[in-house]
């Protein structure tokens, strides 16, 4: 009985396993994420906090999304041609800021030497601060597995961006907040006597 299973089971896989490489082989390899947020906080405060590498540890997302990921500084670490790579569990990348003008930070990322991503940060004035849009055009070039990696990467980099803006939010709106306005310690602590 179990004998004649087994010629049926194999064909069952098999065909599953053409089907998933059919689908693989059609889903689109590339993809584009679009992320907006407005920050109370003039442009100025927020384009350092993006622009100079140095200053992401105060609002990346990436160590929270995977806490074993170990970042390197390369020269120069701010402005235009500042590069960064990074190590994981999840793999290893780069990336590089290509250019920079008054409403926008263009960047380029390569993902594992096979996935990479173009993107741009732009900026528009608002009667309360800035508008800040994020987006991201992905391509990953892995055969047949590319389409399904994408939809990974899609996923997995939409939530990583709704995070990385919130948290940059919160960073440029600290710094604007006056000097007289923030909370000191010292007087606000009861007297020690």
């Amino acid at each position: 009985m179990a004998i004649k299973i087994l010629p049926r089971v194999t064909k069952f896989i098999f065909l599953i396993t053409l089907i998933l490489l059919v689908i693989g082989l059609l889903l689109p390899q590339q993809y584009q994420i679009q992320k907006s947020i407005t920050i109370h906080a003039p442009q100025s405060n927020i384009t350092p906090l993006l622009s100079d590498f140095t200053k992401w540890p105060s609002w990346s997302p990436w160590q929270k999304v995977d806490p074993s990921i170990v970042f390197t500084l390369g020269e120069p670490s701010a402005g235009v041609g500042a590069h960064q790579f990074w190590q994981s569990s999840w793999g290893f990348g780069e990336m590089t800021i290509t250019n920079i003008s008054g409403a926008k930070i263009n960047f380029n990322i390569l993902f594992n030497e096979e996935h990479i991503v173009t993107g741009e940060v732009s900026f528009s004035p608002q009667a309360s601060g800035s508008l800040v849009t994020c987006t991201l055009f992905g391509e990953v070039t892995t055969p047949i597995l590319g389409g399904y990696l994408a939809l990974f990467s899609q996923y997995i980099l939409q939530n990583t961006l709704t995070l990385g803006l919130n948290n940059l939010k919160t960073a440029a709106q600290l710094q604007t907040i006056p000097q007289s306005e923030k909370v000191d310690d010292d007087s606000n602590s009861p007297s020690k006597n």
